[in-house]
């Protein structure tokens, strides 16, 4: 909030609450999440009733674990459904990937990593686990590079450092790469414009993405395709690879001009 200005404490408070359940990313427990969002535990639970109430917040019946509910998702499409630039883009990329009968996908950060927030499927997505919500490693798909190469948030590299600390992928789609590796991909990325998958993290299959950024140059976004290897090769001068890095100049261009008239920070959780 800023200096002068009147809130409203319990909705600060409530939105606290709400912050910790993003962060963490998984069910708690009352007297963890009150730790989190820094209340006693009698007043979180007072809260959390008045939040159950609206549906931001879920309650399992069998666990007493409190979890975000079904209005947050929904708050969260009414996020999508008014920001110009996410209709900009999916509007584009659609028409791209209909033309190669590819999947695309649009991905913002979050919490734990990239995060689809749309997908246009194709009649070969149902071999994918890929949907809505999903959330890509950084370090081991061609989306995750993309904001490892041009992204500015310090929570890039904190994800990228965890990562690299486990002998497993993380819960998200990605390949354990080897550090040097993943420098030089980055590189690469950064020379092109691009970042691509080839048969990694699932067989036969690639991808490839590009950046998109705000009338500041700021990251918001990472527009890919994904397809079967055959149906979409990713080679320097591709069809994929041609008409990905036209979407990523178009999208600048519009913006500059005007013709995108506002944009969103598509970082899905708030930093206070």
């Amino acid at each position: 909030m800023r200096q002068g200005a009147r809130g409203i404490q319990s909705i600060e408070v409530s939105g606290r609450i709400l912050r910790a359940l993003v962060e963490t990313c998984q069910p708690m427990m009352l007297k963890e999440l009150a730790l989190a969002a820094d209340l006693a535990p009698a007043q979180c639970h007072a809260y959390l009733t008045s939040l159950r109430h609206v549906g931001l917040v879920h309650q399992n019946p069998s666990t007493g674990l409190y979890s975000t509910g079904s209005f947050a998702m929904r708050l969260g499409i009414g996020w999508l459904r008014s920001s110009p630039l996410v209709l900009e883009v999916s509007e584009e990329i659609k028409k791209l990937s209909d033309s190669l009968s590819v999947m695309s996908v649009l991905a913002a950060w979050s919490t734990g990593g990239p995060t689809i927030i749309q997908i246009n499927a194709s009649a070969w997505q149902s071999a994918l686990n890929v949907r809505q919500g999903t959330t890509f490693s950084v370090t081991g798909t061609a989306t995750g590079r993309i904001f490892a190469a041009v992204g500015e948030s310090p929570e890039i590299e904190t994800q990228i450092a965890a990562e690299f600390d486990r002998d497993t992928p993380p819960g998200s789609i990605g390949t354990i790469l080897e550090r040097a590796e993943f420098e030089a991909q980055l590189e690469t990325t950064r020379e092109y414009g691009y970042a691509i998958a080839e048969g990694t993290p699932i067989p036969r299959t690639n991808a490839i993405s590009v950046p998109i950024f705000d009338a500041e140059g700021t990251l918001q976004f990472a527009a890919g395709l994904i397809g079967p290897d055959e149906r979409l090769p990713v080679s320097h001068g591709s069809p994929a690879q041609v008409g990905l890095l036209e979407l990523s100049e178009l999208m600048r261009k519009r913006i500059r001009s005007g013709g995108i008239a506002e944009t969103h920070d598509a970082q899905l959780t708030e930093r206070s």
